[in-house]
């Protein structure tokens, strides 16, 4: 075996391992075991495996299995063979073949289980053989049905063995119908092959016990490939509906015949009898030698005299005194013309031929025209259920027709019920049984044949019955519509409720909702922690019976109880009134003081029929009502005058004046005069500017979109200056109607400026410090709300040590008494003027609250201290909630980092893969360095995993740049000619190695000039081209195609469409989905290099650019990307550029020899690598080592003396861009002129553009490409 082959069948080895079927090869000669599988050796013994073994012997066996086909097949022949394993009971397939096996004759055999594909063999018989009735398919020949395969159940409904009915059919199937009806399935059988329908017939045919039975068939002719055509046919006896009709049928007649039309023949004959008593074997006879023993039709026959309309009429039969009432009609048995005849005693049945009539049309018009379903089952002892009969109008409401609905519910009424209805209506079934007696109703969803559900409601009535089998009548009523309108109904009222429970404010104590109806408390939820649902429990009258006792006045108490109460709540609904609202002043259990809120209560139809429901809003109101109270104050018993402002008309009127005012306007005029009149006559002049002002038109609709605004000015009067507040607010905006207050504050600005001061803050306590007596007086909420006098004492100190003992904390009672000493108190005013601030822990009825204490300068004397307290225990608890969502915030850090580490680990195998192949192949290389095809393979394999380094590396950095937004697009003029043949010159050379054939046009294109980026373009441009020809295989075809399309903006800008289509791979629908995300590859090009970054980048980069990128790709199917982009429009030049498709000038290939280049490069390394590479392509180059040496080089060299420069970027010393700067600006002709190309490992655009601001031609990017440098030469000389 060569070394070549030793790879091979390494190869395959590994293939055969890795299948999950047990495979094995044995020699020919002495059966010894070669190779088995990782299946295979699972079934070995651990002590076998690594031994020389036979097949045999390596599974526990001392001989060849006796049949084992090895050495019996020809060289193209396989054996197929299925043993049975009575030791674990499973079948498997054995496929064997002959081979040569690494020059050895050998056998391979490949071992299945396919116990599970027997055991489904198995049960797809035993469910076919379970279909009621059977089924058959047939040859049809010469107009013959030739059976191929028929069901158990076919035999079945004739009672025949396999054998009989075999014998039988065995020429022709038709041979097995009745005499009588043969001729007329012929002909609907002809009439069905002949048209291709269904052929669907009902016929008679002789039972095993010799009674004709009737058979119903229903098949088609189906066409195969072969010239013989099949027939499948599916065979029911009697179904179950019929067997209940011909039952009832029995029960309500004395006899009933049906006949043949044409032959008198007896059809059907009822199995009570009869009067006439016609032997068992009379079906097939005529009917009057059956019935009457008449050779011919009898005289007395009403079908001969063409009574046929189904009316009764007399029949006294000759030789008897019997007397029948008979009727006939025509009608259609099974396809056969016939009569149905009717013969029954009068005597007897007269009375009940009336009742029955009545029953009838009563169970008939139920039947027919009740609005629902009905069925009737039997319930027997050993819990089996029997459907016995199945109304049209059951089998209607779900889509079914009567014999597919009693098919479903046959053996189970709770068959097609949505699963989550039939578990609990069993049960109630259960309980209705257990019973005995009585009615049930069960409500669930039923499934309509369609799929879709239908909510019906059954009512179950159970029947004595003298056995112990139960007989039980079933009405089904469609409650759909009512279901979904309750289902509204209850959506409606959730969404009522919701939007109030979301409508609840800062100041919300309470809000919850009650069953008015049902007098009982639902939800409450309770800010307060009052516990009053614990308190006043669940009943809804007694717990606002509750909620009155907390008010503090007896006349509010009972306004409350007369609007809130059970019966004054459904008289107010009953009268549309759903809203009532109270508002009072409450004391809540352990609140020292109390509060003012609003009782409202919202009033809503509830989920259940008939259902009030009450929803309870309880709101602090106490701020508000202070404010109205300072404002009733301020603007009412003190206002000068109240003005309604027009500025749509410029007028005005008084509405409110104080007769003691110093100055009152004329009660109505023109807005503007009259400002202009006050402002020259009584305001005084240093205010006579600002009120002018702040009342024009303008500036009043300005200032008013924050709120209404209040300023402040003072006028003169016989000489008294008073000091006035004028404030307007907004009345209605559309018809620009404002209101203006004139209010006197020259005594509250006089005499109470600590107090206003203080009052600008929310306070539950103030207090004013004399400072040179030491007395202080508090003022409380409640004292300011119901005008009591405040609390004087004298001694401050006893005050503070009295509160500090009893309010505050034990463990920081010491540092509050330190803020609170008068001393600590003038320090801190003294370094803070405006105020200051702290916080201390208060302890009350309702535990610990954080109270704010500032401290401020009462007057401008500084001889009255403000001390100003205020409950912030709820802005502190918001603090803390900002410190969990910082908390949170921290989390989603540590999951970003965490996510950062993820990539850098998905990075380090990127990079890890190529970098493991290089250094291995470099291993290899140094190992075979004298076998020059190893090496040259090793060197080439380097080559592509550094390159496949290099793309991984530029990706991930042009990434990272776009993520963090620090990418930059150059705007410089191009030419789309230029930029289709730099693509064509790039791309045509990677697609002839690729064996690929890539076409490149340009269509319907007449603006060709434009500003963009001209690198970002082919980045995009080459991505989607390089994939397309690296995912195409040979022989297969890439088209390029540029367009010109109609812009989306302005005349100005200029739009293309770029369309990339190959005939390669394709992509799957589900990776179309994830395209463009980073590290994304599709399955089927994992063996391709990439780094999976590429479209990502592609796709962002348009992204920014504006523009749209979009893919069409199916397996196997090929791809096309389109990419559209819109530029700024250039001037046209008359420049002509080749048709793009042809490669670049051959002569490139020697653009380096004779040429003497400077080379600038610090790395001794890449120094060593360019210089040789350089001299390979037979030039010089002189290096020098940093930018400074470089440029004493060129400058002590004579001119002409170098063809180009090379210049790395970062050097020591003087860098590349410095070092071009320097020869551009030397004063000799070749400096201007040399080509200078940038070296960098910095490949992004603005390293391009600042290489060509340095004074640089072009750019190439580390590592060096000889084919890049090629190009870049090509440009510059």
């Amino acid at each position: 075996m060569t070394k070549d082959t030793s790879i091979s069948m390494d190869q395959l080895e590994a293939i055969l391992d890795n299948s999950p079927t047990t495979v094995i090869i044995s020699a020919l000669d002495n059966r010894e075991l070669l190779y088995a599988n990782k299946a295979a050796r699972s079934g070995i013994a651990p002590e076998c495996l690594g031994r020389k073994l036979t097949c045999y012997q390596a599974f526990g066996h001392d001989s060849p299995c006796p049949t084992c086909p090895a050495g019996t097949l020809g060289q193209e022949d396989s054996a197929l063979r299925e043993l049975f394993n009575p030791g674990n009971g499973h079948t498997y397939r054995y496929v064997g073949k002959d081979i040569d096996w690494s020059g050895r004759p050998a056998h391979i055999e490949y071992i299945s289980d396919i116990s599970k594909q027997k055991l489904l063999e198995q049960e797809l018989e035993h469910l076919v053989n379970s279909i009621p009735g059977g089924i058959a398919s047939y040859e049809i020949r010469e107009g013959r049905f030739i059976p191929v395969y028929y069901s158990d159940g076919v035999m079945e409904i004739s009672g025949h063995t396999r054998e009989e009915y075999n014998e039988m059919v065995k020429n022709d199937a038709l041979g097995a119908i009745y005499e009588a009806d043969r001729e007329r399935v012929l002909s609907a059988a002809a009439k069905a092959l002949e048209g291709g329908e269904v052929l669907d017939v009902s016929y008679r045919m002789r039972h095993k016990n010799g009674r004709l039975i009737w058979i119903h068939l229903n098949g088609r002719q189906i066409k195969t490939s072969s010239e013989a055509a099949m027939f499948y046919a599916v065979f029911t006896g009697m179904s179950s509906e019929s067997r209940l009709y011909q039952n009832i049928t029995n029960e309500t007649a004395d006899s009933i015949y049906v006949i043949a039309r044409d032959t008198f023949e007896l059809l059907y004959v009822n199995e009570t009898g009869g009067i006439f008593s016609p032997g068992p074997d009379c079906l097939g006879e005529k009917c009057y030698a059956a019935l009457h023993n008449k050779k011919a039709a009898c005289e007395f026959c009403g079908i001969m005299a063409g009574r046929l309309d189904g009316e009764e009429y007399e029949i006294k039969e000759d030789g008897t005194e019997r007397i029948t009432y008979t009727r006939s009609r025509e009608t259609d048995w099974n396809g056969i013309p016939a009569y149905v005849k009717y013969v029954r005693d009068v005597t007897e049945a007269v009375q009940i031929r009336r009742e029955k009539e009545r029953l009838d049309l009563y169970f008939r018009s139920i039947v027919e025209q009740f609005p629902g379903g009905i069925s009737m089952m039997t319930y027997h002892p050993d819990g089996t259920m029997r459907t016995e009969f199945i109304s049209p109008g059951l089998a209607a409401m779900t889509q079914r027709t009567v014999e597919e609905a009693g098919h479903l519910y046959d053996a189970d009424i709770f068959a097609g019920m949505h699963p989550e209805d039939a578990e609990k209506n069993r049960q109630k079934f259960q309980e209705f049984l257990k019973r005995g007696t009585g009615t049930c109703e069960l409500t669930g969803r039923m499934q309509r044949k369609d799929g879709s559900y239908l909510w019906t409601c059954s009512t179950l009535s159970m029947l004595p019955s003298p056995d112990e089998i139960r007989r039980i009548y079933i009405v089904y009523t469609d409650i759909t519509k009512t279901i979904e309108e309750q289902e509204q109904l209850r959506r409606r009222y959730e969404e009522q409720l919701l939007e109030h429970y979301h409508k609840n404010g800062a100041n919300e104590l309470i809000l919850g909702h009650s069953s008015i109806s049902r007098d009982r408390v639902v939800e409450m939820r309770d800010s307060t922690d009052s516990a009053l649902v614990e308190r006043f429990g669940r009943r809804r009258d007694a717990f606002f019976q509750g909620l009155a006792g907390l008010i503090t006045d007896r006349e509010d108490q009972k306004a409350f109880l007369k609007i809130f109460m059970n019966e004054s709540m459904l008289d107010a609904y009953a009268q549309n009134k759903t809203e009532q609202a109270m508002s009072c002043f409450i004391r809540l259990p352990e609140e020292k003081y109390g509060r003012f809120v609003q009782f409202k209560v919202n009033l809503l139809t509830g989920p259940e029929a008939g259902e009030i429901i009450g929803i309870l809003t309880v709101t602090d109101i106490t701020e508000e009502t202070i404010s109205e109270r300072i404002f009733h104050q301020l603007s009412v018993t003190s206002h000068d005058f109240v003005v309604d402002v027009d500025l749509l008309h410029d007028s005005y009127a008084i509405l409110a004046c104080n007769e003691n005012a110093s100055y009152i306007p004329a009660l109505h005029g023109c807005h503007s005069r009259q400002t202009a009149e006050m402002a020259d006559s009584i305001v005084l002049p240093k205010d006579s500017r600002q009120f002018r002002h702040a009342l024009e038109a303008d500036e009043i609709r300005r200032s008013l979109k924050k709120g209404p605004y209040t300023f402040t000015f003072s006028t003169e009067n016989h000489g008294d200056i008073r000091i006035k507040n004028m404030t307007i607010a907004s009345i209605e905006p559309l018809l620009e109607r404002y209101c203006m207050v004139c209010t006197d504050i020259t005594d509250s600005v006089r005499e109470q400026q600590g107090l206003l001061h203080m009052m600008a803050y929310t306070f539950e306590l103030m207090g004013l410090l004399d400072v040179g007596s030491g007395s202080v007086t508090v003022y409380t909420r409640n004292m300011v709300l119901e005008n009591l006098p405040p609390d004087t004492t004298e001694d401050y100190a006893e005050a503070v040590r009295t509160f500090t003992d009893h309010d505050i904390a034990s463990e920081s009672a010491e540092n509050v008494q330190n803020q609170f000493r008068l001393e600590t108190i003038l320090q801190r005013l003294e370094q803070e003027p405006s105020g200051y601030d702290f916080v201390a822990a208060c302890v009350g009825t309702e535990g610990i609250r954080y109270k704010q204490f500032s401290m401020l300068w009462g007057n401008r004397n500084h001889d009255t201290v403000c001390v100003v307290r205020a409950d912030v225990t709820d802005m502190i608890a918001a603090e803390r909630e900002v410190k969990k969502e910082l908390e949170h915030a921290l989390a989603d850090a540590e999951a970003a980092n965490e996510a950062k580490s993820n990539f850098l680990s998905a990075m380090s195998h990127d990079i890890r893969t190529p970098m493991n192949a290089i250094v291995g192949m470099t291993t290899l290389a140094f190992a075979h360095i004298d076998d020059r095809v190893r090496l040259e393979d090793c060197l080439q394999k380097i080559t592509v995993s550094s390159r496949h380094l290099l793309s991984l590396v530029n990706d991930v950095l042009d990434m990272s740049r776009i993520e963090q937004s620090k990418i930059s697009f150059n705007h410089i003029r191009l030419q789309l000619p230029d930029l289709v043949d730099q693509l064509t010159a790039i791309l045509v050379p990677q697609a002839r190695e690729q064996g690929v054939q890539l076409s490149i046009c340009a269509e319907q294109v007449t603006r060709t000039a434009f500003y963009g980026d001209f690198l970002r373009i082919n980045q995009i441009l080459i991505n989607l081209l390089g994939n397309a020809v690296k995912f195409t295989p040979a022989g297969g075809r890439v088209d390029f195609r540029v367009e010109e399309i109609v812009t989306e903006h302005t005349p100005s800008t200029v739009r293309y469409r770029f369309t990339v289509q190959d005939t390669g791979i394709g992509m799957s629908e589900e990776f179309l989905k994830h395209i463009f995300e980073p590290f994304t590859r599709e399955q089927a090009a994992e063996r391709i290099e990439g780094t999976g970054l590429g479209l990502s980048i592609a796709k962002r980069l348009v992204d920014l650019m504006g523009g749209t990128i979009s893919v069409e790709s199916g397996i196997n199917q090929g791809t096309r990307f389109i990419v559209e982009l819109e530029f700024e429009e250039a001037e046209q030049t008359l420049a002509a550029h080749k048709d793009s498709g042809e490669e670049a000038d051959p002569k490139m290939a020697g653009i380096f020899h004779g040429r003497h280049f400077l080379v600038a490069e610090d790395n001794e390394i890449n120094a060593e690598i360019l210089c040789e590479l350089l001299h390979m392509e037979g030039a010089s180059s002189d290096l020098r080592e940093d930018g400074a040496r470089m440029v004493e080089a060129f400058t002590s060299a004579e001119p002409g003396t170098y063809d180009v420069i090379l210049m790395d970027i970062q050097m020591p010393g003087m860098n590349g861009y410095e070092a071009a700067r320097v020869i551009r600006s030397l004063d000799r002709a070749d400096a201007k002129e040399i080509p200078i190309i940038a070296m960098t490992a910095n490949a992004f655009a603005e390293d391009v553009q600042a290489a060509l601001e340095a004074g640089m031609n072009a750019h190439v990017a580390k590592p060096i490409d000889m084919n890049m440098l090629r190009a870049a030469l090509g440009r510059v000389l």
